[in-house]
């Protein structure tokens, strides 16, 4: 999927909002499949994986940014998708026939309204082998012929699942001039990642918690902590950069406050009032083909995993804490094992010590300047979440702590100051199982979803294009990211599968100034 964000104003390609809430709809209006897409560019590009469980009919994508929550849902960006699922009961499908388009032929449409943007899309050849090399040249243009620095999506799939009748990119813009003017806003702009919002109430009579300092987490080896303090009504914002679904915990900074409860605002927008799709007919004269293309993604799903170009990538880099490097850093397996962690802090972990007083231990930390200890305990992490049980840490088992960190020096985040921080990671960076004397609220949390890559094969040598893997890829080809230079030109390669027959290319895209445009052509494979 390709997004653009754009100003209802003028339709001009706009960068207010860095989030985009994607759902796929059923025909109940029911969200089959929901994502948060990280746009901080003005365009941005994702996936979704269909589920197997899904039903054959037609599905609508919806999309919106917090922002526009606070406007009517008609002004969201919607698209109806076409499922079929031979797996499932396919009875509710009605059929229909039309007029088919001679194989081979080449066919090249533009889409166009007056004074959009200009698209010209030509190819090495119209007809090709299997496993070859296609390369195919865009021009863009405005409507006085002046080459236009335009941001592209382009794929290439089989003709039998392309649908005629879908909605292009022109058809899709924002209408200017229908927004409306001082609309309450509810929502706020997500400026720079997602913003994670509720209320925290107190347990004995639902009243607001107010003016109180809190704090999320996210637990992990990577100590990732903000302080936020709360409005007179209890409300909370918090803002996440991260990918992926997270373990949160939210608590008062002060561990003597108790008895409260967290209610998150929900991250999607519940309500519905928009038609909803339309019965799908099935298209009589595609039944062959599209049985083939069923039988393709169930042979691609079986080889595509043992293809070159398929494999995982490296692993990302270690995340950082929010407090940066560490003044100490111990990792236990460079030591000889010890008997516990106290023995652990005692030999090893410099500037940091254990005292014991009326049976409860508690850690100091040296400043590092005049070899007094701080008036202070530090801040105690326990896989990046503020605990203040020291001998539950304590009593963790040697071998399932991986390192510790610590911080000598007096550190400020968002207003509050904390006389050093010493951090225990755990080689699972699960918490290792400790209990919290006190409530909080802790829960997994999807943030941003991961991100989506299309890979295909290369057949630039005689090994590779004579490779025993089968390829029956029914998509050739996506690149949502491709752009045209100052001569509104620009160019791109792929090759062919081992399946014959007809494929199009959609190229769509808009310009800087807001002018979109559509073209499709056909290539055909023997």
């Amino acid at each position: 999927m390709k997004v653009y964000k754009l100003d209802a104003h003028g339709n001009n390609p706009d960068n207010f909002s860095k989030v985009v809430y994607i759902e796929l709809l059923n025909q109940a209006g029911y969200p089959v499949n929901q994502l948060k897409l990280h746009v901080p560019d003005k365009s941005g590009s994702s996936g979704l994986t269909l589920s197997d469980t899904l039903s054959s009919g037609n599905y609508l994508l919806r999309a919106y940014t917090s922002w526009m929550r606070n406007y009517p849902e008609s002004d969201f960006s919607f698209r109806t998708i076409s499922v079929i699922n031979p797996f499932r009961d396919m009875k509710r499908i009605g059929v229909r026939s039309s007029i088919p388009v001679d194989e081979g032929t080449d066919t090249c449409r533009t889409v166009q309204t007056d004074k959009g943007l200009l698209l010209e899309v030509t190819s090495d050849s119209s007809t090709y082998g299997t496993r070859e090399r296609v390369k195919v040249n865009i021009q863009a243009t405005d409507s006085s012929g002046n080459p236009v620095e335009a941001d592209l999506s382009v794929s290439i799939s089989r003709s039998c699942l392309y649908n005629d009748h879908r909605a292009n990119i022109q058809d899709l813009v924002h209408s200017p001039g229908n927004e409306e003017h001082g609309v309450p806003a509810h929502h706020m702009p997500e400026l720079e990642g997602v913003v994670l919002s509720g209320t925290m109430l107190k347990s004995n009579n639902d009243e607001p918690l107010a003016n109180e300092d809190l704090m999320l987490s996210i637990v992990g080896k990577a100590a990732r902590c903000q302080v936020y303090r709360t409005t007179d009504k209890g409300k909370f914002y918090f803002n996440l950069d991260d990918s992926g679904v997270q373990e949160i915990v939210i608590q008062p900074a002060d561990s003597a406050v108790s008895d409260y409860y967290v209610e998150l605002e929900p991250d999607f927008h519940n309500a519905y009032d928009h038609p909803l799709p339309g019965p799908f007919y099935l298209d009589t004269t595609r039944l062959q083909a599209l049985n083939q293309g069923i039988i393709n993604m169930q042979i691609e799903n079986i080889y595509k995993p043992y293809r070159q170009g398929y494999t995982a990538g490296t692993p990302d880099a270690p995340e950082m804490a929010f407090y940066g490097e560490p003044e100490y850093h111990i990792q236990v397996s460079d030591y000889i094992l010890l008997k516990n962690i106290r023995e652990v802090i005692k030999e090893i972990v410099p500037k940091v010590s254990v005292r014991v007083k009326d049976g409860i231990s508690s850690l100091w930390v040296d400043n590092g300047v005049d070899d007094l200890y701080f008036d202070d305990q530090p801040l105690l992490l326990i896989d990046g979440v503020p605990f203040d049980d020291v001998d539950q840490v304590l009593n963790i088992s040697i071998t399932e702590l991986e390192r510790i960190e610590v911080i000598n020096l007096r550190y400020f985040l968002d207003g509050h100051m904390f006389e050093g921080i010493v951090h225990f990671v755990t080689k699972e960076g699960k918490m290792a199982g400790l209990e919290f004397h006190h409530a909080i609220f802790r829960q997994a949390y999807a943030a941003f979803s991961e991100e989506s890559f299309f890979r295909s094969p290369v057949y630039s040598s005689d090994s590779e294009k004579n490779s025993p893997l089968a390829d029956f890829r029914n998509s050739l080809y996506w690149n949502p990211d491709l752009f045209t230079r100052e001569d509104g030109k620009t160019s791109f390669e792929f090759y062919t599968s081992d399946e014959t027959g007809d494929y199009t290319v959609i190229v769509e895209g808009i310009s800087p100034d807001g002018k979109s445009g559509f073209i499709y052509k056909k290539l055909h494979v023997q």
